[in-house]
């Protein structure tokens, strides 16, 4: 795998490459390679839907996502000092908005966008670059790459993005400063200008309309099209940009830049449609990949070509159930026809020894798309597996019937894809209760680990969120849970531990790790997600003599009634929490239950 690590070589950003690799999982970058992979249909995370069509913008007159999210990646960008290695694309802007020149919505419409996306894997720098690659393909645009590893600033950077009547000597320095020529400069205006407009909320001195309601003065005819009609048009002087044939001369800093090299670079973009793509596919790049000295950005993120999403738990008769996804990239350049393909898995137990078979089957929920025609398709699998020999890796086997080839996948071309049965997360006894209590919630988590390891420690270290005054993202603050241990779980061979945390009622949806032990024998299972309590429909109540702990209540069939996160199911029978206070409560069994949805 390349990596990448932008560098300030002569006042000028470049990236230097190592050697190559192939991919390894799990890899911390599996989260920030979904968000770019996954843009629409199944299992998607839907951050090109900001952008399709490209002059969308939230059924909101004048906005446009994609021309608002590359203007936010610009400003961030602008007050870069590369001689000092400072500055670049690094989420700086969202602490710089009580300055003029960067006024208006934009800025933290585009976080806004993407904060269900931001976490400690998928930083606001990261997706803030990764917005500039999805507006760029969404609007038409030539592929560009993207890197990942940049560093969310904790506070403002230095001011100076250049304003319409910002002279040309200032502009041309302040780009310099910031590493780019100036036909870079040029270009990174033409191209970001290829979209969107003015608006007149923000701007009424350069539109000359009134500030209500918003107008948008578009830059040029096709302000949803990634053409070059920004240069073509400005050109044969019948462009309506109005940041070149505004009344005040002072203000039209469009035509200074175009103008301040003879013209020569706006000639050479308003050439042809797909010379002015390329180029602005490369100084975007050059732009988003401008960052601190001190970050190192990673190779190029490429769609994985076979991808697990796999895990482990405790299961009923003193098993481990195995459970989850393989996704499958059926791109064309694959040559792989899903008609003509299975996939199963094979896996050594706890010792590596021996060959279990595990088939799967095609996930009907459809296929996945990427940018650039990217496909993928799923397969599901679920088996059980004996506590006592365990599980330590697996491979993946894809097979053509027609032809009986199967290809082998070792994970990166080592000896399987590792899995460590001694901590065990169990997703069904760890949920946030849907009620709060003085604006809090209570997170309960429940893990298994076996018995020769029960004497470590365990803990969750949970990220939290924490509002910050005038700053639209959450700061992220990792705080350590230590688990108890509550149950040994019999004849499986493990130990049952759990932990508990208040989290706000606004910002419970986080991640968390499970940490077993420490040192060369520490096993971690990284990046869970909290989910809330299912809820259930009763249909029959049955009383028991014996109070297990907590309040409960007898009640009708058909109402609603929720799980404790640390209910044990034995059968069909579930604890539940009460809803109404009653003064001969007693436990109660639910003798049949399904799930029911929100």
């Amino acid at each position: 795998m390349k990596r990448g690590v932008v560098a300030i070589v002569g006042g000028i950003a470049a990236v230097a490459q190592v050697a190559e690799a192939a991919y390894v999982w799990p890899s911390k970058y599996d989260e920030i390679e979904d968000i770019l992979s996954l843009q629409t249909g199944y299992r998607s995370r839907g951050f090109v839907e900001g952008v399709t069509p490209c002059s969308f913008g939230g059924n909101i007159a004048g906005r446009q996502f994609a021309a608002e999210w590359i203007r936010t990646a610009f400003h961030d960008v602008a007050t870069t000092d590369a001689a000092a290695g400072a500055g670049g694309l690094d989420g700086s802007i969202w602490f710089e908005l009580d300055r003029t020149e960067n006024g208006g919505a934009a800025f933290n419409n585009t976080f806004s966008f993407f904060s269900n996306l931001y976490s400690v894997r998928a930083s606001a720098s990261d997706l803030l670059a990764m917005s500039v690659v999805v507006a760029n393909a969404g609007c038409g645009g030539a592929r560009m790459p993207f890197r990942a590893g940049r560093i969310d600033a904790v506070e403002a950077g230095p001011a100076g993005v250049p304003e319409p009547d910002t002279p040309m000597d200032t502009t041309r320095s302040t780009f310099a400063k910031a590493g780019f020529s100036e036909s870079e400069m040029i270009a990174l205006v033409a191209c970001g200008h290829t979209l969107g407009g003015v608006h007149s909320r923000n701007n009424p001195h350069i539109t000359g309309l009134d500030p209500t309601p918003d107008t948008v003065t578009k830059f040029d005819s096709t302000f949803d099209d990634f053409d070059n009609k920004i240069a073509t048009e400005y050109l044969k002087g019948n462009t309506s940009n109005p940041l070149v044939v505004g009344k005040n001369e002072t203000l039209n800093s469009d035509k200074r830049i175009f103008a301040s090299d003879g013209n020569k670079t706006i000639q050479d973009l308003g050439c042809t449609k797909n010379g002015f793509k390329t180029a602005c596919a490369d100084v975007f790049t050059r732009m988003i990949d401008t960052v601190p000295s001190a970050v190192q950005l990673t190779e190029p993120i490429e769609a994985v070509d076979i991808k697990p999403y796999v895990g482990l738990s405790l299961g009923e008769n003193g098993s481990i159930a195995f459970s989850g996804r393989v996704r499958v990239r059926t791109t064309e350049d694959t040559g792989r026809d899903v008609s003509d393909l299975t996939v199963h898995l094979s896996f050594a137990d706890r010792n590596g020894e021996g060959t279990v078979t595990v088939p799967t089957t095609l996930d009907e929920g459809g296929v996945t798309y990427g940018l650039w025609g990217e496909t993928f398709v799923w397969y599901q699998f679920e088996t059980v597996i004996p506590a006592a020999s365990g599980i330590s890796k697996f491979v993946v086997h894809l097979t053509n019937p027609s032809t009986n080839a199967t290809a082998v996948y070792r994970n990166g071309g080592g000896s399987g894809y590792p899995l460590d049965d001694a901590l065990l997360y169990q997703a069904s006894a760890s949920c946030v209760d849907r009620t709060s209590v003085n604006n809090e919630r209570t997170f309960t988590v429940t893990a298994a680990v076996r018995e020769d390891r029960a004497a470590d420690p365990v803990k969750m270290e949970l990220v939290r969120l924490v509002r910050r005054q005038g700053i639209i993202h959450r700061q992220l603050v990792v705080e350590t849970v230590d688990l108890a241990a509550t149950a040994d779980e019999g004849e499986s061979g493990y130990v049952t531990f759990q932990g508990q945390i208040q989290l706000p009622t606004n910002g419970w949806s986080t991640s968390f790790d499970l940490v077993l032990g420490g040192g060369e024998k520490e096993v971690r299972l990284d990046f869970l997600k909290t989910q809330t309590c299912p809820r259930l429909k009763v249909i029959a109540f049955q009383p028991v003599p014996e109070l297990l702990g907590g309040r409960a209540a007898l009640g009708d069939a058909g109402e609603e009634a929720e799980r404790f996160p640390d209910a044990s199911i034995d059968g069909r029978r579930l604890r539940l929490r009460v809803y109404e206070d009653y003064e001969d409560a007693t436990q109660i069994v639910v003798t049949c239950a399904m799930p029911f949805k929100v």
